[in-house]
């Protein structure tokens, strides 16, 4: 079985990002696609799909996860489990909200992985993307405290990448945590 690096964060912290910089220097990792009910931009390695399109793909149980958040679905496709069961390691963008599910459905194979960044960084990061407003802004960075600690009691010895610096240097951060993780198996 693989490994499944299920990368959390918030809004702006350059998960995505941090998945190209993954994909160009190790094309051994493979990056899983989600399924959104929105366009995706130029950074988001995601389908987009109707909300029609996102139920008819759930009813058919061609998706291992699914989730709502920010009005929109986010789902994970059934390939992701094929991957695994081949012994690759796969790079996910989760979700917090999605990671007692991703636990029951992955087990063991599944490792989490928080990603940081400073809250001024986040905040010009959030700002230079242009979807919100300042007070959103401000409301999703308090949130997001809140939920990092949250996520930090429940999971106190989950891997942490700080992605606030030079994208090279969080890469090597995430390959360090990846060869650890596989380094345990």
């Amino acid at each position: 079985m693989g490994r499944l690096i299920y990368l959390m964060g918030a809004s702006g912290v350059g998960k995505d990002c941090l998945l190209q910089a993954a994909r160009r220097a190790h094309p051994e990792w493979l990056v899983a696609h989600r399924y959104l009910t929105r366009e995706s931009s130029a950074t988001e390695d995601c389908v987009a799909l109707s909300d029609a399109e996102f139920s008819v793909r759930s009813e058919l149980g061609m998706l291992c996860l699914a989730w709502q958040a920010h009005g929109l679905k986010y789902g994970v496709g059934v390939e992701v489990e094929a991957w695994l069961g081949r012994g690759t390691t796969v790079l996910l963008n989760g979700s917090r909200r999605a990671l007692p599910m991703a636990l029951e459905r992955f087990g063991d194979a599944l490792v989490p992985v928080v990603i940081t960044a400073p809250p001024d960084v986040l905040r010009r990061r959030l700002i230079a993307r242009g979807r919100e407003s300042i007070n959103e802004i401000e409301h999703r960075l308090k949130r997001h405290q809140e939920m990092e600690r949250e996520l930090m009691d429940a999971f106190p010895g989950v891997a942490r990448v700080n992605n606030g610096g030079r994208l090279a240097d969080s890469l090597t951060e995430l390959a360090a945590v990846i060869k650890g993780c596989s380094a345990q198996a």
